[in-house]
């Protein structure tokens, strides 16, 4: 499925002055034009596919580029332009680091996303995450049936309210 975004665009006229080289912006005109110089650098940094040989011209900005540069975002923009994305489900990969226990003869695994801990039998780690049996530490990535097949539990709301919980509370 597909879908498509209106992102607001607004005209931003620039020059670069010979004398200081610096870059003066020109957001919107008349009565409520905003007026800003900025060093090179900095304008180049947010508009990267503008040419460093062009003294001037006019470029269209979104939102996010108006307030880096430190103007106030009109309330009318001056166009919009349609950006498709497709919303499939991403493949939710975990990091996973892993020891053998040369005692228990097993594995004991570390899911780092959802912070979980577990200890697994050998030839079933093996045989799900395909590694070599003479791997006795290591790392990888793990699909969200590899970890659920293993015996974490995974699914997708307990991992998005994990993260909240952990962005709420002080480390």
């Amino acid at each position: 499925m597909k879908k498509i975004i209106l992102v607001p665009l607004y005209s931003l006229g620039y020059y670069k002055d010979c004398r200081t080289k610096l870059i003066n912006a020109t957001l919107g005109g008349g009565r409520n034009a905003q007026h800003i110089t900025v060093h090179p650098s900095i304008f180049y940094a947010i508009f990267p596919r503008l040419s460093r040989k062009w003294a001037g011209d006019s470029v269209e900005a979104t939102a996010e580029q108006v307030e880096a540069l430190g103007l106030t975002v009109p309330t009318k923009p001056n166009c919009f332009r349609e950006m498709p994305t497709v919303m499939e489900p991403e493949p939710t990969a975990f990091q996973a680091r892993y020891v053998f226990d040369p005692f228990t003869g097993r594995y004991v695994v570390n899911l780092l996303e959802p912070r979980q801990e577990l200890s697994a039998r050998a030839d079933h780690f093996r045989q799900i995450t395909g590694i070599s049996a003479k791997s006795v530490l290591g790392s990888i990535s793990l699909t969200l049936s590899e970890a659920a097949a293993i015996g974490f539990i995974v699914n997708e709301e307990v991992i998005a309210n994990d993260r909240i919980h952990s962005e709420l509370l002080p480390a």
